[in-house]
């Protein structure tokens, strides 16, 4: 029959007849479906392959017939073309359905399996891109993404805005590999700036985290605030490396490449008797980001990083009278007093006067650490 507004609503199924389909005249494929229960609904139907496809177009209450007929043209020219609505259809709705919280969960799962890097993704999805979560992956745009990162910047800083845009670039680009994305939204964002940190942490705060330090984590915390070294030198430490009152830091190990000797005051000499021996490595650890989100809460001290802890040692050893070559020395820093000429004619390794000045800064942080009131 031919569809008019008339005809349409005269539609009456024959008793007995649960469910009829009426095709239009005028338009190949378009139909309306009428049920007994009294739900009609318009269709379009057309042949792929040599198998007959239906789309559902909408309820014949929602949709006037001169709409539905438009859409119903378009989508036999398509058809005529080549295409297949009905695949295209449910691939849009699969699309919506692959929010981005469903992709970061893949992505976890399959790419970040290291417990350190697992952990820190992690928290760069779950916690810094939350409010894209919900969103279907491909209605993600660079909009969407630049005030993600502008927001963060605000509410953490330039250097957690870049660390997340790095961590979303990595998850869309795995996604495009993996066919679960069309494109990197996040790809022609702004970086942040990144100025170089000046944060010292206060006697205060020093012993609030010295206190709440505990396990191998503490371990490692408590010998980089006795010894000023940089983390992953103590982090990677070898049992061969350990001497009887001293480390002894190869330079494949160190970030100048010159071996360093590391005098140990008697309660870094203690923290290390304390560790078991099974192999060379004094510490099998990866588990950075969670435990220190961890000692955060525990100490009350927020807003630092753990390379803080070697400038920290190094202003506090200024402090206590501690001169600055001796410092430098401490540190195995190559510029100030013996860069240039000076570094290549003096060749004194202070090894008595870094051992007297680490002395007096183990007993400044045990004093500091005995302090009572402010335990957590």
């Amino acid at each position: 029959m031919r569809f008019t507004t008339a005809a349409v609503e005269g539609l009456k199924l024959d008793a007995g007849v649960a469910d009829k389909i009426i095709f239009d005249d005028d338009v190949p494929g378009f139909g309306i479906r009428v049920r007994a229960s009294g739900a009609r609904t318009w269709i379009f139907q057309y042949k792929i392959g040599g198998r007959t496809r239906r789309l559902v177009l909408g309820q014949v209450s929602a949709i006037k017939l001169a709409k539905a007929r438009d859409i119903a043209s378009e989508l036999h020219a398509k058809v005529r073309l080549g295409g297949d609505p009905a695949s295209e259809k449910r691939e849009k709705v699969q699309r919506a359905l692959d929010t981005f919280g469903t992709l970061a969960e893949r992505f976890l799962d399959q790419y970040a399996r290291r417990p350190r890097t697992r952990y820190e993704v992690s928290r760069h999805l779950r916690k810094y891109a939350a409010s894209l979560r919900p969103a279907p992956v491909d209605s993600i745009t660079l909009h969407d993404c630049a005030a993600l990162l502008a927001k963060i910047d605000n509410a953490s800083g330039g250097v957690t805005a870049n660390r997340v845009r790095a961590t979303l670039s990595t998850v869309f680009s795995w996604a495009m590999r993996e066919g679960l994305a069309t494109s990197n939204p996040i790809a022609n964002t702004n970086k942040r700036e990144e100025g170089s940190r000046d944060r010292v942490l206060s006697a205060d705060e020093l012993r609030r985290i010295w206190n709440a330090a505990e396990g191998t984590y503490g371990t490692i915390i408590k010998l980089l605030i006795l010894t000023g070294q940089r983390r992953s030198e103590i982090s990677g430490l070898r049992w061969s490396e350990v001497g009887a009152d001293t480390i002894n830091l190869p330079g494949d190990r160190t970030k100048n490449k010159r071996p360093h000797v590391v005098p140990l005051a008697p309660t870094a000499r203690a923290l290390l008797a304390e560790m078991p021996r099974t192999g060379d490595a004094v510490f099998e650890f990866t588990a950075w980001a969670y435990s220190k989100d961890i000692l955060d809460k525990r100490s009350g001290v927020s807003d630092w990083v753990v390379h803080d802890i070697r400038r920290s040692v190094a202003t506090g050893m200024a402090d206590i009278g501690v001169q600055p070559h001796i410092i430098e020395a401490v540190l195995n820093h190559v510029s100030g007093h013996k860069g240039g000429v000076a570094g290549i004619y003096n060749r004194s390794s202070y090894a008595a006067e870094k051992a007297a000045a680490l002395v007096r800064w183990d007993e400044h942080v045990r004093s500091i650490a005995l302090a009572p009131g402010v335990c957590p």
